[in-house]
């Protein structure tokens, strides 16, 4: 039987999900996906048919892969299509954080980076979740003093965590000649204990196929060994492609992620 979403109570909504209260548990919610796709801190807006079908594949997909290596999540089930039932948080990190492989996008012009350049170890950082602000990010050394002097616990444990999802998804993108380039993830408090939380979807992360069969990636740069022309991601999105276009590309993650239940 159907999910009476008209009938639920409405928790909060975002820019590409509704949360909804379960009354017959309200120890958990409802999490459905929308069609709507956005860019530039929201400034950018479409609605694309088909969207929140491929992304609730995909996110159910990941997560799935992800509990499987055991990884902490609030992903519970999934009761019907567009909807995951995931647990109810007792609060929410008002952060994003990003994982970093490979220099693309914002860190070419604020990190003096050049394109395709590899970061290894992984490069992860903080940033407030606050659209008008532009996701500022939070200074590194600061994060440390406050995990070295402050019990800062959450952070060193969302850090942990990223690198850990971080290393999982790339290891399982490989086995199907993709690279994944950098990530953003966000995280809550359940019982006490930091959980990886909201979606991972095409808009969370960068793809780039690789060029060749046997690509090098371990050089210092590794642009000329990867596609960025063949993209996956909302990127092609924030270039101006069609609807279509960015669709189709979606629908590729989805197809990628149907088979980690193979890994």
């Amino acid at each position: 039987m159907a999910i009476p979403f008209d009938r639920l109570p409405v928790i909060a909504e975002g820019k590409t999900k509704i949360i909804y209260g379960n009354p017959q548990n309200p120890k958990t919610v409802y999490m459905r996906f929308k069609d709507d796709i956005t860019a530039g801190d929201g400034v950018k807006h479409d609605v694309i048919a088909g969207k929140a079908l491929v992304d609730w594949k995909t996110n159910r997909d990941i997560f799935l892969y992800l509990k499987r290596r055991g990884v902490r999540t609030h992903y519970l089930e999934t009761p019907e299509e567009k909807t995951a039932l995931v647990e109810k948080l007792d609060r929410k990190i008002n952060l994003e954080v990003v994982t970093r492989r490979v220099a693309a996008g914002s860190i070419l012009k604020w990190g003096n980076f050049a394109e395709g350049t590899r970061f290894d170890p992984l490069i992860t950082q903080f940033h407030y979740k606050d659209d008008p602000l532009h996701d500022p990010m939070l200074d590194d050394s600061y994060i440390d003093y406050i995990v070295r002097t402050k019990a800062g616990d959450e952070y060193r444990t969302m850090r942990q965590i990223n690198d850990q999802v971080f290393v999982l998804l790339e290891q399982a993108f490989a086995q199907f000649a993709v690279q994944l380039i950098d990530i953003k993830l966000e995280y809550g408090i359940i019982g006490g204990q930091v959980v990886l939380i909201d979606e991972v979807t095409g808009g969370s992360f960068r793809l780039w196929p690789y060029r060749g069969e046997k690509p090098d990636l371990t050089k210092q740069n590794v642009l000329d060994e990867l596609d960025p022309s063949g993209r996956l991601d909302k990127d092609t999105y924030r270039m101006g492609e069609s609807s279509d276009k960015v669709l189709t590309k979606f629908e590729q993650i989805a197809a990628i992620t149907s088979r980690f239940a193979e890994l």
